[in-house]
């Protein structure tokens, strides 16, 4: 069920709608405590012409990465309509291109219906209205414990030392971590660690993906090279190199024999960045590059997170992740594959 603020918020952004392009609307918010459920149903009218659809709120869409999850979760399903409170102009667009529908409090909205078809963009939100109070994946700290525990669940009942260890993080944050989850309502704390729980580890692992590109990965230190040989990765060996991880469309590809890859995104241990960038610099005649198809970024994780089944690949959440991040469409459905082949599994034992 959304709780007051969303449904202020559907209300206000319908309103917004009718001001700023003249719809009508009906609502019926949703009565229901299921968290896979939609927050209702609206019906837009205009020049007596009437479009249905399932809404969706979201307080803060702050990264196109956001609008891609979105994008992915309204596969498959009937008309679907994100409300938020506020998009800017880049985001406006971003939903034009990969053909999300929206409308949001300050009146901007993209809706695409037979008949029917709006788009408005640079509706600045009121700043007399109280704002929204945005959750976030936290700080690089709680992104590096969440991602831990999303890779390893058997993780989220074992002791702070082990979940620091693992995670990379000092032992005191931990506690602040849980905290937080538990204040949110995403964890079922106890006072047995083994009674420890995540209440909703899908959603969870949504928000983890929508801030990884702004919280934790530009501090990566993300170095970008090109080949002169495009398919110089096909027969690279990992193995020879240890400590170096496919990420991005090549672990995809080597996932799910679905994608053609067009970039190429490694991550290495940073105490063997050195070693590992000269032996791949000689060996395939990489160059630097602004903006070229080679990433290559530090590993964050603890080798047990790593993919089992292929040793050689960064953790699946790591591979949707840097998919869902990309932006690029023809991306989606690997993502999918991969959320659905590799992640789901792990995530149903929460």
């Amino acid at each position: 069920m959304p709780d007051g603020v969303a449904r202020d918020m559907i209300n206000a952004a319908l309103a917004a709608l009718r001001r700023s392009a003249g719809v009508e609307s009906q609502v019926q918010l949703a009565n229901t405590d299921d968290a896979t459920a939609t927050d209702g149903r609206i019906a837009l009218r205009r020049h007596n012409v009437c479009h249905r659809y399932e809404v969706e709120w979201k307080s803060s869409i702050r990264s196109a990465t956001a609008l891609t999850l979105a994008r992915a979760k309204s596969a498959g399903r009937g008309p679907w309509l994100l409300v938020t409170q506020y998009l800017t102009p880049y985001l406006a667009n971003q939903c034009r291109e990969i053909g999300l529908q929206f409308i949001d409090t300050a009146g901007n909205a993209h809706i695409d219906a037979d008949g029917l078809y709006i788009f408005v963009s640079g509706q600045r939100p009121d700043e007399a209205s109280t704002p929204v109070r945005m959750h976030g994946g936290g700080n690089p700290t709680a992104q590096r414990m969440i991602f831990a525990l999303l890779c390893r669940p058997s993780l989220l009942r074992a002791s702070y030392r082990e979940i620091a260890q693992a995670s990379g993080i000092a032992l005191g944050s931990v506690g602040t971590v849980f905290n937080e989850l538990a204040e949110r309502g995403w964890l079922l704390e106890a006072a047995a660690a083994a009674r420890r729980r995540l209440t909703a580890p899908d959603r969870l692992l949504d928000e983890w993906v929508t801030n990884y590109p702004t919280i934790l990965r530009p501090r990566l230190h993300a170095r970008r090279f090109a080949a002169p040989d495009p398919d110089w990765w096909r027969d690279m060996s990992l193995a020879e190199l240890r400590n170096v991880y496919w990420g991005g469309e090549v672990a995809a590809e080597k996932m799910t024999a679905y994608l053609k890859p067009e970039t190429q995104t490694l991550y290495v241990v940073p105490g063997h960045m050195s070693q590992s960038l000269k032996e791949l610099v000689q060996t395939h005649r990489l160059r630097p590059q602004t903006n070229g198809p080679i990433e290559i970024l530090d590993a964050f994780w603890e080798r047990q997170s790593s993919n089992t089944k292929q040793p050689e690949l960064a953790p699946a959440v790591l591979v949707y992740a840097d998919l869902m991040a990309s932006l690029s469409s023809r991306n989606l459905e690997a993502a999918a594959k991969v959320r659905k082949e590799e992640i789901q599994h792990v995530l149903d034992q929460f």
